[in-house]
């Protein structure tokens, strides 16, 4: 999306120069803005699964499954709305293929491959909650394997992200202004007022490198803005 956004972006500073209203030249140009904040949410995956061949069965088992799970993390303080359970149920199939077994029958040689094929039927729920101590994230994990269940942070990130998607907007939209007058500057003219501005797509949040290490880190916002100016002599 980044990359993207910045290829348009110069597509848009070498070519989109166009005519105002009232005659004057105008340059659309894209701004681009980061904002970054502390991550205050994490996201902790917990899946169960089954073996059973029997679908009816299994499905039956991996709802029994997590349903002890989901117990098991109420009783360590997870709140009803902090769960977010899959609906659906995911098979995951498996083949191991062994390396050729040979034998010599009646000055014959006969060759086998032996094969071992396997699935499970997996069912998920996230568990979003709006701390990043990790004792309570801890807690939880332990309590949802307690339950034989699979859990592990899955990533960390902002309960409220309008403060940092404003302040990445006002930033892209100061790296668009910086950018046109440096070309009109160039071409020997000055900027006129905004004609049009608009953002360019939703804002692309993501988590820095920290937060996928097991740590809370850093959320970083980017806005893309598309600006058109007047351009005056």
């Amino acid at each position: 999306m980044k990359w993207l956004a910045i290829i348009l972006g110069t597509i848009f500073v070498i070519a989109a120069v166009a005519q105002a209203d009232n005659g004057n030249p105008a340059l659309t140009i894209e701004g681009m803005g980061t904002a970054t904040a502390p991550a205050d949410t994490v996201s902790i995956s917990v899946s169960v699964t089954s073996s059973n061949n029997n679908m009816t069965q299994a499905q039956a088992e991996v709802g029994e499954s997590m349903s002890k799970a989901i117990d098991a993390l109420k009783a360590a303080g997870v709140k009803d709305d902090e769960i977010m359970l899959d609906q659906s149920s995911g098979t995951k199939s498996s083949q191991y293929i062994s390396s050729n077994v040979c034998r010599t029958i009646n000055n014959t040689t006969v060759c086998e491959n032996s094969s071992y094929g396997a699935s499970s039927l997996e069912k998920s729920a996230v568990i979003r909650m709006m701390t990043t101590d990790q004792s309570r994230i801890n807690s939880v994990i332990n309590a949802a394997k307690s339950a034989g269940a699979d859990a592990y942070a899955a990533g960390y990130g902002l309960s409220d992200g309008s403060k940092a998607v404003t302040e990445a907007r006002q930033k892209a939209v100061a790296n668009a202004k910086e950018n046109a007058q440096g070309m009109a500057s160039a071409a020997g003219a000055r900027l006129g007022k905004v004609l049009y501005i608009s953002d360019y797509g939703y804002p692309d949040v993501s988590m820095k490198e920290s937060s996928f290490s097991g740590q809370p880190g850093t959320v970083e916002v980017t806005s893309y803005v598309i600006v058109t100016y007047e351009i005056v002599s």
